[in-house]
């Protein structure tokens, strides 16, 4: 079931890193990681941390609550 969880919210954040017209590495920039950290986080192989929901949430302009959905979710 962790993976499932890793995996949605690996597809939430690639939604809202294109939505905010970032490319990985742009955002990996922003955030202080590697373009292939972020690559891994959105394919779900790596478990998000709060500090990190956080810096992503900041980068991309948007809630920590958008990570908490059940669902992918997409930003209007």
């Amino acid at each position: 079931m962790r993976e499932l969880n890793s995996v949605l919210i690996g597809k939430q954040i690639r939604n809202a890193r294109k939505k905010a017209k970032l490319t990985q590495s742009e955002l990996g920039l922003k955030i202080g990681r590697s373009k292939q950290w972020v690559s891994e986080l959105e394919r779900g192989h790596i478990r998000l941390t709060y500090e990190s929901a956080v810096q992503i949430s900041l980068a991309c302009g948007i809630t920590t609550d958008f990570f908490c959905s059940k669902s992918p979710q997409t930003i209007d």
